[in-house]
């Protein structure tokens, strides 16, 4: 993908070395739409950052799920007992494991050399009301989970935004060249039109003052081909920002392959393209997962608002030998079965209401947010729609009256050659025409961007471009 612009690069730069005495260098390779856009999603810095949000979310689940791995935990050691320096020495290793369903079982084993012994303990608990609901202790695992699709959404966001701007710069920057083109052309009629003035004035057909009018004209298209010149520098750095790779020089020329030309198919009814938009917009699908996250979090401090009551169930046994060997037997011998509950109760327990009421307060807030984004949402593919309908009627428009003020110039140009116009009519006449190829110019690229600016705002422009959104997979 990166090809086409190194090769350009390279062109531009083989240019500048060969110097104005040197070989011509090769002339920098076109540079497609579709070309500037693959190029932007590989190497801009930002979307190369936002690549790995969801990876990153993608960890938190990990870590969420991590709180129920199993935790084995070991010790040795010696005590020494003062006066009578008596000692003893030993070793205990134990084992716990949660459950989401709120079970807790933990098992011990130790041993002792003097004196030896061994013993064992298992215990079993089980939440019967708070830290006792699957649902409530699955929710912040189900959170992260909503987060990390939550992030991918905001990828495809962010680069449906780059692309569009991709897009808007590639366009900027043809009609800017477009005006360039239109303004040298304009340059060479003013010349031509003063010249034949001149003419006039030697042969005595006109008089001097006459020449004020092209001379004035004149002067006028200059400074519009030098503001015309500092545009097309202007969007071609707008554009290589967008596309060039790091370290790339920006000195390069931008050839542009592509020319306006109107979407495949017809104009789909407003209805559609609003329907398409409260299903695909990104930040609509990542209001409704915020949404749903409010709602575990309202079912996961609900749970905290209950007491904290516990049955346990446990066995133990204890048994010294003369052999390390024999203090099983005696341990299984000498054990223990004890069962109860467990009952924990904060009194007031402001800090578990507390946080209920936020989590109620919320998901009330993700809720009216949500409604607001969609009626945003609909506005703005509303609004979009109808630009690209008035955006379409232009085009014909503009090059209808272009044609008419170029018929108006001709007939104009007769008229002075005949005598019967005036050079100041024939300079209006060409200041009519050029406003008129620049608004068929601006027409045909603002046809194009009106599209592009719907097709954005209903949240399928990745799939018209041709571009499909891959995150950054996780380490």
């Amino acid at each position: 993908m990166a090809a086409a612009l190194l090769a350009l690069l390279a062109a531009r730069a083989g240019a500048q070395e060969a110097g104005p005495t040197g070989p011509a260098a090769p002339e920098a390779p076109a540079l497609a739409l579709r070309e500037a856009v693959l190029l932007a999603l590989e190497h801009n810095p930002s979307h190369k950052a936002q690549r790995l949000t969801p990876a990153i979310r993608r960890t938190a689940v990990r870590e969420e799920q991590g709180l129920l791995d199993p935790l084995l935990t070991a010790e040795a050691g010696q005590t020494w007992l003062a006066p009578s320096a008596s000692a003893g020495s030993g070793a205990e290793a134990g084992l716990s494991l949660s459950f989401a369903t709120g079970t807790s079982v933990s098992a011990s084993l130790g041993a002792g050399w003097d004196p030896v012994s061994a013993g064992y303990d298992v215990e079993v608990t089980q939440a019967l009301l708070a830290g006792g609901r699957l649902a409530a202790n699955l929710a912040r695992v189900r959170q992260a989970r909503l987060k990390a699709v939550a992030s991918e959404h905001e990828l495809r966001g962010f680069t449906e935004a780059l692309v569009a701007e991709v897009q808007k710069a590639y366009w900027d920057h043809y009609l800017a060249l477009r005006q360039r083109e239109i303004y040298r052309e304009s340059l060479a009629l003013a010349e031509r039109q003063l010249e034949e003035s001149r003419v006039r004035v030697q042969v005595g057909q006109i008089a001097p003052i006459e020449l004020a009018a092209p001379r004035a004209e004149l002067t006028s298209r200059r400074e519009a081909l030098r503001e015309g010149e500092k545009r097309v520098e202007t969007t071609r750095l707008a554009l290589l920002l967008r596309i060039a790779p790091p370290g790339a020089s920006m000195d390069a020329t931008v050839r542009l392959a592509d020319s306006p030309a109107p979407p495949e198919g017809p104009l789909e009814d407003q209805a559609g393209h609003v329907a398409l938009g409260l299903r695909r917009r990104p930040e609509l699908l990542q209001a409704r997962l915020e949404l749903e996250r409010g709602e575990l979090e309202v079912t996961r401090t609900r749970s905290g608002l209950l007491p904290r009551l516990d049955a346990f169930v446990g066995l133990g046994g204890t048994g010294y030998a003369a052999a390390f060997a024999g203090t099983f037997p005696a341990a299984a011998v000498a054990s223990s079965l004890n069962a109860g509950l467990r009952l924990q109760l904060a009194l007031g327990n402001r800090e578990a209401k507390a946080r209920a009421e936020m989590a109620r307060l919320g998901r009330a807030q993700a809720e009216e947010s949500l409604r607001a984004l969609e009626r945003t949402v609909e506005v703005d593919v509303r609004s979009a729609w109808l630009e690209a309908v008035f955006a379409a009627e232009r085009v014909p428009t503009s090059a209808e009256l272009r044609g008419l003020q170029e018929e108006k110039l001709t007939a104009e140009t007769e008229k002075f050659r005949t005598g019967s116009s005036t050079t100041f009519l024939v300079a209006q006449a060409q200041r009519d025409l050029l406003a008129s190829q620049l608004a068929e110019a601006q027409a045909a690229v603002g046809y194009l961007l009106a599209f592009v600016s719907l097709y954005r705002l209903e949240g399928s422009l990745l799939e018209r471009s041709g571009v499909a959104v891959e995150a950054d997979p996780a380490d």
